[in-house]
């Protein structure tokens, strides 16, 4: 669970068009540009950042879901959920979104501890949050250009 880093997004498009694409290019012009696209996504790769909201929402959403977990389990189970929650720090946003995600998959692994009809309402918890981030992390896909890339 969790997304895959933008520096690797980027680092596959780089290697995508410096490997498969730049030695079909055969026109200067064309091969020239395709170096400036090159250049870009070179210097650009470090200074992406997610979006602030959408780490929030994801970090709420997490929050209130482990909140929910917690309530539901006791003892060392809900002492380790408890700890990674306790770990998050409050911002910036990604590191939130990034430190309750790990939560997340702790609070997952205690559970897969638990005989399956145990802590029902942790488990609903959980599951609506990766329902809901599944969601978000749809909405923000843009419509495929395969149409227009089948065409060449």
């Amino acid at each position: 669970m969790g997304h895959l880093p933008v520096e690797a997004l980027v680092d596959g498009l780089i290697r995508t068009l410096r490997e498969a694409v730049l030695p079909a290019v055969q026109g200067r012009f064309a091969r020239g540009q395709l170096f400036a696209v090159l250049d870009v996504l070179h210097n650009l790769r470090d200074r992406i950042e997610p979006k602030a909201a959408l780490c929030a929402a994801e970090a709420a959403s997490a929050a209130a879901a482990l909140g929910e977990a917690l309530a539901a389990l006791d003892g060392e189970r809900r002492a380790a959920i408890a700890g990674a929650l306790a770990a998050a720090p409050a911002a910036p946003p990604a590191e939130q979104a990034a430190a309750l995600r790990a939560a997340v998959v702790t609070a997952l692994d205690v559970l897969a501890t638990l005989p399956d009809d145990a802590a029902p309402s942790a488990r609903a918890a959980l599951d609506r949050h990766l329902a809901s981030q599944a969601m978000r992390d749809l909405m923000v896909l843009k419509p495929s250009l395969l149409e227009e890339i089948s065409k060449g």
